[in-house]
């Protein structure tokens, strides 16, 4: 019986995933969510300090069609963030899967600030396994969305 390829599909417009980027993220402590702010309250979170933000949005946003694939997107996504809290072996899910649930966290912040850092944790764990298995022997192939605006000549 053949494995099963572990392919990726890259967002639009993006040629390749920044594995660099991937590693400057993973290299440096600073968080990677903004600071939390509670309507009413204010910064629940001191918001004078450097973070990574906008990197980790640039990384979380090269994967596309989560939505499409998961359609309780956060129902669908918390038990891998729970497994990956545990230290529970995730292997058997791909690295679409993977970086499906680094997206869904990225864009759940939008509606419930301080998501990011709540889970960051588990995202650093997640983009850790991705980073290993594309320097592996077998490494996921990333396929690039052909451009609708491509035309023949």
């Amino acid at each position: 019986m053949e494995e099963r390829q572990d392919e990726v599909l890259l967002g639009k417009g993006i040629k390749r995933w920044p594995v660099e980027l991937a590693e400057t993220l993973l290299d440096n402590p600073l968080s990677w969510g903004p600071p939390t702010y509670a309507l009413g309250i204010g910064y629940v979170d001191d918001p004078k300090p450097e973070d990574q933000y906008d990197g980790f949005i640039q990384l979380a946003m090269c994967v596309d069609g989560a939505y499409n694939r998961h359609s309780e997107a956060g129902q669908w996504a918390n038990p891998i963030l729970r497994q990956v809290k545990v230290k529970a072996s995730y292997e058997e899910l791909s690295t679409q899967d993977l970086l499906d649930v680094v997206f869904l966290v990225c864009r759940g912040e939008r509606f419930c600030d301080g998501l990011i850092r709540q889970h960051e944790p588990q995202l650093r764990a997640i983009i850790q396994e991705v980073v290993r298995r594309i320097h592996s022997d077998v490494p996921p192939v990333f396929t690039v969305q052909k451009s609708h605006n491509s035309r023949s000549t």
